[in-house]
């Protein structure tokens, strides 16, 4: 998600128990969690061993680096099998499943000569192989995949209040947070309130902007996905940003898969008001005030 276009916090709610926040540069991004909790010493801990999970997800599934997941895969020639990491299994898993539920708009597989695609992977717990050679990036729903987990390990901890933002893929539990909505170009001022939950947001425009280049694509098409920004708001941030491209790909077409995981969607489109898609009655108009 480019840095032009993200979600932030309006509003910290007042906490009944002290607020300690670290930040640190993971997933391509700066992952900052917040935390409450009477007990600074455990904390801090918590927040380490949500971070030394980030790091390890980062080191598993970075589309960069050559002793990662994602390149052992692409060293696969077809019929070939690697052995992932469990993190990378359970994320991959996700998104396989997303792709096959959406007939391929969303897709981990990079469009390339060849013309391989999500179905090219058979996964088998922990085991992958494929049956053309191929190149995958998790990026956002990895991005997803690692601030869920590391809610979970700070709800484990037992914290009353938790706050995890990975550059706008973020989830919370405990007091509602408000949230701004801040597309690249032009639009109304947006922003919803989020309780034990989790948003994600994609901006065509804004990546764009940022890299000089169609970031977005239709993943049956490999065509560039039409302008827009939309933040889609899930219980899962996994859900949450997976689902951010198949809004932008088709709106419509998505509310069942929106629905199949309770989760609305905010969408601008250049010259539009905001529309919200997913919920019972699908309304127009701006989120809240």
């Amino acid at each position: 998600m480019s840095p032009m276009a993200c979600a932030v916090c309006l509003r910290r709610t007042v906490l009944s128990s002290p607020a300690l926040e670290r930040a640190q540069p993971w997933l391509g991004t700066r992952v900052s969690i917040r935390v409450a909790s009477p007990d600074a010493v455990k904390a801090a801990a918590a927040i380490a061993h949500a971070f030394a999970a980030i790091a390890h997800i980062h080191s598993r599934m970075s589309a960069q680096s050559p002793r990662s997941d994602l390149a052992a895969i692409a060293r696969l020639a077809p019929g070939e099998t690697a052995t992932l990491d469990p993190e990378t299994a359970a994320c991959l898993a996700e998104a396989l499943a997303l792709a096959d539920a959406s007939r391929g708009v969303f897709d981990p597989v990079l469009p390339e000569a060849g013309g391989a695609d999500w179905r090219d992977l058979v996964l088998q717990g922990g085991q992958v192989r494929v049956r053309r050679r191929l190149r995958i990036d998790l990026s956002g729903i990895a991005k997803g995949y690692a601030v869920d987990r590391a809610c979970t390990l700070l709800q484990e901890a037992g914290l009353a209040s938790a706050l995890v933002n990975a550059g706008g893929d973020l989830r919370c539990f405990g007091p509602a947070e408000i949230v701004a909505l801040r597309p690249y170009a032009p639009a109304p001022p947006a922003a919803i309130e989020i309780e034990n939950g989790a948003l994600a947001s994609s901006d065509v425009a804004g990546s764009l902007a940022e890299y000089g280049a169609a970031c977005h694509r239709h993943g049956r098409t490999a065509r560039p996905m039409p302008p827009g920004f939309v933040s889609v708001v899930a219980p899962r941030c996994v859900d949450a940003d997976g689902l951010t491209k198949l809004v932008l790909a088709e709106s419509e077409a998505a509310i069942p898969l929106l629905q199949s995981r309770a989760a609305i969607a905010y969408l601008h489109r250049p010259d539009g008001d905001w529309r919200v898609i997913g919920a019972a009655t699908p309304a127009a108009g701006a989120p809240c005030g």
